[in-house]
């Protein structure tokens, strides 16, 4: 029979019951998989949840423009589609594309109905100075994502547009199937994401066709080469290369110029001193030819949807102001607080890094985009430090003169001697600690209530409430009431006006 080392050593024998072995990490292991399940349930991202979501979103009906002359034009829907798989262009903005997090992936669907996810619009480059809005051969134009694709749930706001951008491939950047240039979907409208549709050298004719169209309006369902201004390489996608993804069977988008081979011929023409239709112009092949597609239905054209207003700092405000009321009362004057609390220096400035923490140690959960966008805004120098006094003045916003008038009335009754100083322990004297609502409830005691009540002046250590700071403290609370009536009450019930 064979003992373990501490048998031998004296130690006791198991028994059936015992536990051997990591059973204390396959435990806890077990309930912290429980706990993020939970989590994920009650925030809406467990994985069935987030794909049936994805799906219905790609998938939905778009507005796609119908063109009554057939010509192309900036702020047009269209489908791009593909002449050798005979699909369509399509993006994907929840799937991640590459290493960096604000990339994302494209390919082509096999599908050439207009759906959210294959119907991209097509806006003027700032490269372009030209004020006609017809979209030109050879003028550079960028191909952004429809706008369905970009509505946040969360902020009920849009996200900044996507493009369709290219760039050299490297170590870290290539397409998966062929390891060519990869081809995706990006935010930064850079000279990355423009792009210019040629005439495509189908033939060794074509080179002179090609020159001459340049500047000519684009129509709508002709074949086009789309080359990307920055690398030179075409838009291609090729059938051999298909993929599963997310929507079924698709095939790779890369860059990359596919030109027709045996060119003897025109080799000799060109070494014995002749000039030939192909020598500036190389044919392409299939892979590289794509067309612009519009709708057929004039009534498809028009807008159905009640879309959001674009992200910006105003909303973005409006957001953290309303997760800071639901989260407790004087929401305003708690940040106010916390914020002060961060300030080691005592400067009132605060960097990228306090900002973003002390936001989300409050509740309010900002992504990356949505937390740059705010920064930027009051980032006035450019420096990476914004003014804590201006970034608190914003989220509070001003009082109208109706509410300022009613709190210089209850100020003024405070301050019976006209004196201008009202002292802490006369407004707790005054204060009708009943008119708390958290009192009226009974969540709170009256004593409960008169010392949170205290703690919320700011005295500078001296006991007297100045005027300013009177109004100071009022603007906090204003900014969490939204109708006047309400301010009204609350003033009336708490001073006696």
């Amino acid at each position: 029979m064979n003992f373990t080392p501490q048998q031998l050593a004296g130690g006791g024998s198991y028994n059936c019951k015992t536990r051997v072995g990591n059973w204390l990490e396959d435990v806890c292991l077990e309930e912290a998989k429980f706990a993020d399940f939970k989590r994920a349930r009650a925030t809406g991202t467990l994985t069935m949840g987030m794909f049936n979501t994805k799906v219905a979103t790609c998938t939905s009906a778009v507005p796609h423009t119908f063109s009554e002359d057939g010509c192309l034009r900036f702020g047009d829907s269209i489908v791009i589609a593909h002449k050798e798989t005979g699909g369509s262009l399509a993006c994907d903005p929840f799937e991640s594309a590459g290493f960096e997090g604000n990339e994302f992936a494209v390919s082509v669907c096999e599908s050439t109905s207009s759906m959210a996810r294959n119907t991209f619009v097509i806006v003027k480059a700032e490269e372009d100075n030209n004020d006609d809005d017809l979209v030109r051969w050879g003028t550079p134009f960028r191909l952004m994502c429809n706008q369905t694709l970009r509505v946040d749930d969360k902020t009920n706001m849009l996200q900044p547009p996507l493009y369709l951008a290219s760039s050299l491939k490297n170590e870290r950047k290539a397409s998966p199937l062929s390891n060519n240039q990869l081809v995706y979907m990006t935010p930064r409208a850079t000279y990355s994401t423009c792009w210019v549709a040629n005439m495509p050298a189908l033939d060794k004719f074509a080179g002179a066709s090609r020159l001459l169209a340049v500047g000519e309006p684009l129509t709508v369902g002709c074949d086009i080469a789309l080359q990307h201004c920055g690398t030179r390489q075409l838009l291609s996608s090729d059938s051999a290369l298909s993929m599963q993804t997310d929507f079924g069977t698709e095939y790779e988008v890369c860059g990359k110029t596919n030109v027709k081979m045996g060119k003897i011929g025109i080799m000799a023409g060109e070494f014995s001193g002749q000039r030939t239709p192909a020598t500036n112009c190389k044919p392409e092949m299939s892979q590289n030819v794509w067309s612009f597609v519009t709708s057929a239905d004039p009534a498809a054209g028009e807008e159905f949807r009640n879309l959001p207003p674009p992200l910006s700092p105003e909303g973005l405000i409006a957001k953290v102001l309303g997760v800071l009321k639901a989260r407790s009362k004087n929401a305003v004057r708690g940040l106010k607080s916390a914020f002060k609390a961060m300030d080691d220096v005592g400067d009132y400035k605060l960097d990228k890094e306090d900002l973003k923490w002390g936001l989300r140690d409050l509740g309010v959960d900002l992504d990356d985009e949505q937390f740059g966008v705010l920064f930027t805004y009051f980032d006035k120098g450019g420096d990476g430090i914004i003014s804590l006094t201006e970034f608190l003045t914003a989220i509070r916003g001003e009082m109208n003169d109706f509410r300022v008038s009613l709190v210089l009335a209850a100020y003024d009754k405070l301050d019976a001697d006209g004196s201008g100083l009202v002292n802490i322990d006369d407004i707790v004297s005054l204060y009708n600690i009943s008119a708390d609502p958290m009192v009226a409830e009974g969540v709170k005691t009256v004593e409960e209530a008169a010392k949170e009540f205290m703690s919320l002046w700011e005295t500078d250590g001296n006991g007297v409430v100045t005027k300013e700071e009177f109004i100071e403290y009022y603007k906090d609370l204003s900014a969490e009431i939204d109708d006047d009536a309400q301010f009204e009450a609350i003033m009336v019930s708490t001073w006696g006006l």
